[in-house]
């Protein structure tokens, strides 16, 4: 984690721009968090830019023209030679536009920083698509991936792979809520006056200023929030018995009613919380995982499909640690100490037994 603190406005914008792009560090998401926390003008100056990020997210597509005018624009105030220019096609134009829109949405920060929004917004943004207050925001971390972002509130949330949280920009302080599809590590701001909701399918989390991890796939039998610090509270709509407040070293499990366990909601005290949030470092602990659970976490985590030949290899189980490993690495320690054979096409796995 870095240590040092952020000296100038140009540093920031960097980070910003490297956050907004999701190719920050955790260390360089800590030291921005930090920057943010330091002023009101800092929290300001983020907004503003997180704010231009998100609305040439939904830009309209451009004409040719305009495109290469506005790019003239950019490279000149950012100093890229027109030989890096991505230009359009009408063979895969698609993917050039993708690119192009991608390029641009990280020099729209920079023209902002340098002080050329006007000018930008002239040929990409279009009145109507600029962010008002209570506009819907989601932040999306697609399988393969990991996401971090920072809310209206400041608080800060990291996104594993295959997870979504949607929120609306408030136009007052007083409304912190998100609702969650998938996992999330949440580094909650100190507000003992307004407290910060977070609505997992039928689990209902309530803190003030706090750290906790939420896994709530849509696709699976549980849902579990884990404490790291402060405490919160927890609840299960619809059913006022089951509400409990956590402690630091304890998580709250509930399962759906279709997950055929008896108890569909208990506490567990004197956990390890690390365990549960090591994947924000790209550390996935695995114990006594069937092959069924540990190939839908490999399946997010590496963006690939996994079949089963052989269904009764579901139920085998799986001890380990996968930091930087390759998919083909952790399939041959799989292949290794087990009776498990693999083939692999593109992004299809189909598991079998060894000798078929």
């Amino acid at each position: 984690m870095m240590k040092r603190d952020l000296t100038s406005r140009k540093e920031a914008s960097e980070l910003i721009i490297k956050l907004l792009s999701n190719q920050a560090t955790p260390g360089e998401c800590f030291l921005l968090d930090g920057w943010i926390k330091k002023s009101d003008e800092n929290k300001a100056f983020f907004l503003r830019s997180r704010n231009v990020w998100l609305a040439t997210s939904q830009v309209i597509k451009p004409e040719r023209a305009r495109i290469e005018k506005a790019l003239d624009i950019v490279n000149e105030k950012i100093n890229i030679p027109r030989s890096r220019e991505i230009h359009l096609h009408e063979r895969g134009q698609l993917q050039g536009n993708r690119n192009l829109f991608k390029y641009l949405r990280v020099a729209a920060l920079w023209i902002l920083i340098f002080g050329l929004g006007t000018i930008f917004s002239m040929f990409f943004i279009k009145p109507a698509r600029i962010l008002n207050l209570n506009s819907a925001v989601s932040v999306i971390a697609p399988r393969g991936s990991k996401a971090f972002t920072v809310l209206p509130d400041r608080s800060v949330v990291w996104l594993n792979a295959g997870s979504k949280i949607e929120y609306k920009i408030p136009d007052n302080k007083t409304v912190r809520e998100v609702t969650i599809e998938g996992e999330a590590y949440f580094k909650v701001s100190k507000d003992s006056e307004h407290p910060f909701t977070v609505n997992a399918q039928d689990m209902i989390i309530k803190a003030y200023g706090t750290e906790f991890n939420v896994k709530a796939y849509p696709g699976e039998k549980v849902v579990e929030t884990t404490l790291v610090e402060g405490s919160v509270s927890v609840e299960i709509k619809n059913k006022p018995s089951n509400k409990t407040v956590l402690k630091p070293n304890e998580q709250a499990i509930y399962y759906k009613p279709d997950s055929g366990h008896y108890e569909n909601f208990l506490v567990t005290k004197g956990i390890d919380p690390s365990f549960y949030t090591q994947w924000i470092n790209d550390r996935l602990q695995i114990k006594g995982e069937t092959l069924e659970d540990l190939a839908i976490m490999l399946e997010r985590k590496y963006d690939v499909t996994i079949h089963f030949d052989d269904n009764k290899l579901r139920d085998l189980r799986f001890t380990g640690i996968i930091e930087n490993e390759t998919i083909e690495q952790i399939l041959e320690l799989i292949k290794i100490s087990s009776n498990v054979d693999y083939r692999i096409k593109g992004r299809e796995i189909w598991l079998s037994k060894t000798g078929k």
